[in-house]
């Protein structure tokens, strides 16, 4: 877009020119600059960092069928090759070395290892000299869409800032207008105040304004003599850019015939290539290419870039020149060079390609193979186990006994990863041993052995788990961690803290090979026995470690499983806030509903209901339906029977309890899930007896001894809990300390059970229930929707981002607007502004006389 474009932008050319004076004093910033296509992020950005006094990089994220991995910082000329992790930390050096800009352009594109590097950043950036600028298109960047997914993970980083681009005013439009006999309103009517849109007309000098972008670009396009129409073409089919060899090359004509277009203002010329003005002219060029000839100039684009470009780019030409046998070698070429680089989704979409004009079976095994692993590690659960499944197929009718075990293996810990397909995980994982243990021998018989292991740790088959540890063939580094994994799991849930050194040595053992993603299996358990054993200062030291490793290797599903056990963590510590903000995050950053999805719902439920909100149910019924099948197995570790139990104690459905309780409890082992099981069930009916398994807390509890009990809760740190074990006391001064605790942390029922407890001991002076409201009269969930109201977000989206059901998201929001006496949200939204309402991060305020962000 030319600089005519950049009228009504001097507040936001502020704010950056502001970041980056914090950044280059040594207060680093990532800054996400959104706003609709064609809005002019581009041109803002671009004539800011020509103002820049430091080293700026620029790189696009390209539009192609599959991203190229880490394609922005080809174009900074940044070496790309060689491990990802090393890579980041590389990248991040040159940060701390001397001021830069980075910008990346267009990240609505981006591939999985760009969005790695840039959450990588944001974490570690903020004591660099540095601002990394990422634009996006909001329009094309919906609530589940990865870059949203990355902007939820460092919404609490301090680092991080929100410049918004809007349409231009019609004040604005008026004066781009002034002299060029145009309308403007109707130019911003039809236009809608679309920077680009608007310069595409008034650069066309049409007599008449054109509907779209599209019909302003192509009459434009319509006037080029047919060398320079077809020297165009040929760019559009090339991509955003191109060299003028390259353009000449594939479209037939002469490097001249690209001079029109440049004189038209339809192409820019720099440093050596050429390109559109905006992608959006370029795709209304390229889609109206008739069929026949575009297939035509991918066909010679293949030929011409084929000695050296990139395969994915080489890929996307092959595909759309409808050539099968290029295709198969280039996307297969392609995935493997986006698996070394950490771009699983672009690597399994390369090898999906691939797949489909492959027409040999062992070859296609190899390929579903292959699409197992990629969507497991892109986190796609879901498909993995599909690829997976049909992979073990291909080998069974191949034949060969060894690849079908190694599918089942990989089936069964995907399955096992999702945890609600534990079941057919643990099948797998039977089959896989029977197939590779003829002979028993070979790094694949070990894992197998490995996996049978935390199948058994996972129903809590202790012993079993052990077992199958000195199974494992522990003859190198790797197997020997596999199998101390195993055995030291085993122990530890059996209440050994011992079985955590062995814990510890496996963790050691693949960290020193480089096996990231074993040792973030490592950190998984030991994170998970400490939590679920009430090991808490245990369980925080492992948490600091595992979580820096995690962040620095690029570990993010393990990451996002530790954090879910921490939430857990965080409430039955009694910190609240912390454990909803925590299991939030999770549920917005994971995709699938795999166990920390499970984990995360039952948090947040529980927190629910123990405050008495009207819509824990719902979570908590969805983890239940959803882990049906695997629940007689990981109830214990997910929580869902418990949470939903527990639910209907405080609404009085003491059937309902029971009609839970009953069967979960027949087959419970794990002491502590066995214990708050018992005493769930000892509110519907008195207690016959107590399990000799369950937890000492619980068991002092339903033996009748409740301080003692309630000691022991403190001492383990639950204070929740340690109420609990006060209600059924006779002693005021007991039900007076349970009422205090359950005051503090706002749980609304049992407070108001025990107050009722307390008055039928003829108690009068009772404090009156602590308010949680504001002085405005909203409640700490008002305040939230409130927020993200004045955040600019609709019902939907305020749903997805509380997970809660759009008709209480409406409820909310008609509360507050009721209790603000405000007749609209944008009327909330301006109050909120007014009165301090801290929006999702830093952001520009809007004020009258300027463009709302």
């Amino acid at each position: 877009m030319g600089a005519t474009a950049l009228v009504e932008r001097d507040r936001e050319r502020a704010a950056l020119a502001s970041w980056w004076d914090e950044a280059v004093s040594g207060h680093g910033r990532l800054v996400l600059v959104g706003g609709d296509a064609g809005a002019g992020k581009t041109a803002l950005i671009s004539e800011f960092g020509r103002c820049v006094d430091g080293r700026s990089w620029h790189g696009t994220c390209e539009p192609l069928a599959t991203p190229v991995p880490l394609g922005p910082l080809r174009d900074m000329d940044v070496p790309v090759s060689g491990d990802p992790v090393e890579f980041r930390h590389l990248f991040l050096d040159e940060l701390r070395a001397t001021a830069t800009l980075v910008v990346v352009d267009d990240a609505q594109w981006a591939d999985d290892s760009t969005l790695d590097l840039l959450r990588f950043l944001g974490r570690r950036i903020e004591r660099c000299p540095a601002m990394v600028v990422v634009a996006y298109r909001e329009d094309e960047a919906g609530a589940r869409h990865p870059l949203r997914v990355l902007a939820g993970d460092l919404s609490t980083a301090p680092v991080v800032r929100r410049l918004a681009v809007p349409p231009l005013s019609l004040a604005a439009v008026t004066a781009l207008a002034s002299g060029s006999g145009v309308d403007p309103a109707e130019l911003h009517r039809r236009t809608g105040g679309n920077a680009f849109f608007v310069t595409q007309v008034l650069a066309g000098q049409a007599e008449s304004v054109p509907t779209t972008v599209r019909d302003a670009v192509l009459a434009r396009a319509a006037r080029l003599a047919p060398g320079a129409r077809d020297a165009l073409d040929a760019l559009a089919c090339l991509g955003p850019r191109a060299a003028p060899r390259v353009v000449a090359a594939v479209s037939g004509r002469s490097p001249g015939d690209l001079d029109e277009c440049a004189d038209r203002g339809l192409v820019v010329a720099d440093g050596g290539v050429v390109s559109f003005r905006h992608e959006l002219a370029r795709v209304a060029v390229e889609d109206a290419i008739a069929p026949g000839r575009a297939a035509e100039l991918h066909r010679r684009a293949l030929e011409v870039l084929r000695p050296d470009a990139d395969p994915a780019r080489l890929a996307g030409h092959a595909l759309r020149a409808h050539d099968r046998a290029a295709l198969l070698t280039y996307a297969r070429a392609a995935a493997e060079q986006a698996s070394a680089l950490g771009a699983h989704k672009e690597a399994a979409a390369h090898l999906r390609r691939a797949l489909d004009v492959c027409g040999d079976r062992a070859q296609r095994a190899e390929l579903l193979e292959g699409l197992g692993r990629q969507c497991h590690l892109s986190d796609d659960l879901d498909a993995a186990v599909r690829w997976w499944q049909e992979a073990v197929a291909a080998w069974a009718a191949v034949g060969d006994r060894r690849r079908q075990g190694v599918a089942l293996v990989g089936l069964a810990i995907t399955a096992l990863h999702l945890a609600r397909e534990v079941p057919l995980g643990e099948r797998a994982s039977q089959q896989a041993v029977e197939l590779l243990g003829d002979p028993p021998s070979g790094p694949e018989f070990a894992l197998a052995c490995a996996v049978q292991g935390k199948f058994a740790a996972m129903g809590f088959r202790n012993a079993e788990a052990v077992a199958w540890g000195e199974r494992v063939p522990a003859d190198g580094p790797l197997t020997r961690a596999l199998a101390a994994l195993s055995i030291g799991v085993g122990r530890a849930q059996s209440g050994d803290p011992a079985g955590l050194d062995l814990i510890a040595d496996c963790i050691r053992l693949t960290r020193s090979a480089g096996a990231h993603d074993e040792a973030g299996l490592g950190y998984f358990w030991a994170q998970l026995i400490c939590v679920t054993r009430r090991w808490y200062r245990l369980a925080d030291r492992w948490y600091g470690e595992a979580i820096a490793y995690t962040e620095d290797h690029g570990q993010e599903i393990w990451r996002q499983w530790l954090r879910a056990f921490r939430a857990r963590a965080l409430l039955d510590q009694g910190a609240w806030e912390e454990a909803e903000s925590l299991a939030s995050e999770v549920l917005r950053s994971a995709g699938v509903d795999d166990g920390r999805t499970m984990i995360s719902m039952v948090v947040l439920g529980t927190l629910r209901a123990r405050r008495g909100d009207q819509d824990a149910r719902g979570l908590l019924t969805h983890v239940r339906s959803v882990m049906v099948n695997a629940e007689p197995v990981v109830g214990w570790m997910v929580g869902a029977t418990r949470a939903l139990a527990e639910t209907a104690w405080y609404a009085g459905d003491l059937d309902a309890v029971r009609t839970i309780v009953t069967p979960a409890l027949a087959v419970a082992q794990e002491p502590w899930h066995l214990g708050e099981l018992a005493f769930l069930l000892s509110r519907t009916e008195p207690v016959s007896a107590v399990p000799a398994g369950a937890a000492e807390p619980y068991r002092l509890q339903l033996n009748g001894f409740h301080e003692q009990a309630a000691l022991r809760w403190r001492e383990i740190g639950c204070p929740y809990e340690a109420a609990l074990a006060l209600l059924d006391s006779d002693d005021e001064r007991l039900l007076r300390e349970a009422l205090a605790v359950f005051d503090e942390l706002g749980a609304r029922p049992m407070r108001d059970v025990t107050a009722r407890r307390l008055r039928e001991h003829g108690v009068r002076d009772i404090p009156r229930r602590a308010t949680t409201t504001g002085a405005d009269g909203l409640s700490a969930r008002e305040r939230e929707v409130l927020t993200l109201l004045a955040d600019g977000r609709r019902n939907t989206e305020i749903a997805e981002e509380l997970f809660l059901s759009r008709r209480t998201v409406e409820h909310h929001v008609a509360s507050v607007l009721r209790k603000l006496r405000v007749p609209n949200r944008a009327e909330a939204a301006r109050y909120a502004r007014r009165n301090g309402t801290q929006t999702q991060s830093p952001r520009i305020a809007p004020t009258s006389a300027s463009p709302t962000m």
